[in-house]
């Protein structure tokens, strides 16, 4: 399907990337100032974060501006450049709060719009109204992980993206031990070592176990570093679903020095996502902020407009749909799953589907919108 370029209209940055010689290429939004349809990164060594607040406020802006401030001097500690964040995924707790959450980013990032998400969802820090995660450049690379500050620097070179994983329990701390356990499986089958996850995404339900999940997630690293990790809120029969982000620098690159989309033996194969990507050293990779269907109408209408968004989005960035390595879908309930599952079969390779991640949200904090998705690509070569 021919992408639809005219609704993109871009501007096109270019912002010098702190760690390379090769800029950071971010394609704004004309509609929506400090976000980017998608930001592409040379490989080099990058931090993530886990999910930070800031000083509670009266209000949401002031709060928002508080907590990215806090989310730079993280950025600070763990070598990275503020300068540098590519993408930004805000947390935030009620609907009320999200005009003025997005004016504070907005503001932040008039100059170098970012990759850009929002998520509704409970905070762990009681009484705050917003947290914010985040992946920025980092200004010096090392052999391995390096954990700083409360973020991680994911070092140049391969790395893997591992789809979401849902082992039942009865609570959240059973189902989040048992899940923990299979995807230290899953690191161990692909040759790789629990100090190379960066960034753990935990989806759980009911949010008042917070803490269960924050126990038992570092109790799986067995007194070692426990990677930066983000919590989040699912309508599910489910208690957990977690997925995680690993280095890879250690491991043989991919058939032709590029990407893999994998399976795992013990675990069901999908035409509509892998169960890991594996994406080799050199390659650039290309954020995509999460794209609505507002405007679409029903459910099936906005899907189509989504997927007619990303197409759009991955050519202008030289990408396609045959170069996918990551998505998280955020669905507003039962039919836009379905909607969902039928289209990627239409836009998707069943042979290189992206590693993934679905949750149900109560809300997507704007009415009528009943899904958003974002995406980490790279170029064709």
């Amino acid at each position: 399907m021919r992408p639809r370029l005219s609704l993109l209209v871009p501007s096109f940055l270019l912002m010098t990337s702190v760690c390379s010689a090769a800029p950071l290429e971010r394609r704004a939004r004309a509609d929506r100032p400090g976000q980017a349809w998608s930001v592409r990164v040379p490989d080099g060594p990058l931090v993530f974060t886990g999910a930070v607040t800031g000083p509670a406020a009266a209000d949401a802006a002031t709060e928002a501006a508080g907590a990215l401030a806090e989310l730079d001097r993280v950025v600070r500690a763990a070598g990275g450049d503020p300068a540098g964040i590519v993408r930004l995924n805000a947390l935030v707790a009620s609907d009320a709060d999200v005009a003025g959450v997005e004016a504070a980013v907005a503001h932040r990032f008039a100059g170098a719009p970012v990759a850009y998400t929002l998520v509704r969802t409970p905070l762990v820090t009681t009484g705050r109204r917003v947290a914010f995660e985040a992946v920025a450049t980092a200004a010096s690379d090392s052999a391995s992980v390096a954990f700083r500050g409360g973020a991680a620097v994911l070092p140049a070179g391969g790395k893997v993206f591992v789809s979401g994983q849902a082992e039942k329990g009865a609570d959240v701390a059973e189902a989040v031990r048992a899940t923990m356990a299979g995807l230290h499986r899953t690191l161990a089958h692909l040759g790789l070592r629990k100090a190379d996850v960066v960034q753990i995404k935990a989806f759980i339900t009911p949010f008042a176990d917070h803490a269960a999940a924050v126990r038992e997630v570092a109790a799986s690293f067995d007194g070692g570093p426990v990677p930066p990790l983000v919590l989040i809120e699912w309508v599910s029969t489910l208690p957990a679903e977690i997925e995680l982000i690993a280095s890879a620098r250690a491991l043989p690159a991919p058939a032709g020095d590029r990407v893999a989309w994998l399976p795992l033996p013990w675990l069901t194969v999908s035409p509509r996502y892998c169960r890991v990507s594996h994406v080799g050293g050199g390659v650039p990779l290309i954020f995509l902020g999460g794209i609505d269907g507002e405007g679409g109408g029903d459910a099936r209408g906005q899907m189509k407009l989504i997927f007619e968004r990303i197409g759009s989005a991955l050519y202008e960035a030289g990408s396609s749909y045959r170069n996918l390595v990551k998505a998280t879908y955020y669905l507003s309930g039962a039919k836009a799953r379905t909607e969902l599952g039928d289209i990627r079969g239409v836009y998707y390779d069943p042979a290189r589907a992206p590693a993934a991640s679905a949750l149900e949200s109560l809300s997507l904090g704007s009415p009528g919108r009943t899904a958003l998705i974002d995406l980490i690509a790279f170029p064709v070569k």
